[in-house]
């Protein structure tokens, strides 16, 4: 077995790329549990409580910016939160016009 002497010492790997890659996949992690956790609210606003678009979508975009603020996101999150925000009301707004 391994009994014997080694030339390993501990603590000596270099440990950047996969610190990096850590740091990266939990990034992904919040961002991308973030940005489900507000697309599965809005439409539970809408279809569950009984609520319009508008306020459903002014609703969801205010708990973005709460949940932004509390994980310490970067600015791109807002940017990105009010991009779609805006997509979204274009879109429901041509979705009521049609129907």
């Amino acid at each position: 077995m391994a009994g014997g002497q080694s030339d390993y010492t501990h603590g000596s790997m270099e440990v950047d790329a996969q610190s990096g890659a850590f740091s990266g996949f939990m990034d992904g992690t919040k961002y991308g549990g973030a940005l489900i956790a507000l697309f599965v609210i809005m439409p539970t606003l809408v279809f569950a409580v009984g609520l319009h678009w508008f306020p459903s979508l002014f609703a969801t975009v205010i708990l973005g910016f709460v949940l932004g603020m509390a994980l310490k996101f970067k600015p791109g999150w807002y940017v990105g939160l009010v991009g779609l925000a805006v997509l979204v009301a274009i879109f429901s707004a041509i979705l009521s016009a049609v129907t």
